[in-house]
């Protein structure tokens, strides 16, 4: 992350817990800080609200496949991941670039064994 962004996720918390304060406790400038943000809020408060059991679900399968895959030799790890790296090198050689999905240049799930395969190489 770089700094702006850090430095905007450390007001957006510092907002976030005003949020759970007594309303009528808050400074006129605490106040006015969380009207100002209120777009930033209301969007925190969206993504959480729909993604908050689905990302904890999806957080439990990344820990529990991260522990199955590190449990493997590295060699097997470095086939796991040349086999992915060649299937989608494959795709992209018999795929026009207009037919496929955007997903397809997207990150991979957290919990996807590509991103935990990645994750484990790199340490």
């Amino acid at each position: 992350m770089t700094k702006k962004a850090n430095e905007e996720k450390a007001k957006l918390k510092e907002l976030w817990i005003l949020l759970f304060e007594e309303p009528q406790s808050l400074s006129n400038e605490q106040i006015t800080r969380l009207l100002e943000a209120e777009k930033e809020l209301q969007d925190v408060v969206y993504y959480v609200y729909h993604r908050f059991p689905e990302m904890m679900k999806e957080v439990q399968r990344y820990w529990a496949r991260k522990n199955e895959l590190s449990q493997l030799p590295i060699e097997e790890l470095q086939e796991k991941m040349q086999k992915i790296s060649n299937r989608r090198a494959s795709i992209l050689k018999s795929v026009p670039d207009e037919e496929l999905s955007d997903s397809f240049f997207e990150s991979s799930l957290l919990d996807s064994d590509e991103n935990i395969l990645y994750e484990l190489l790199k340490e």
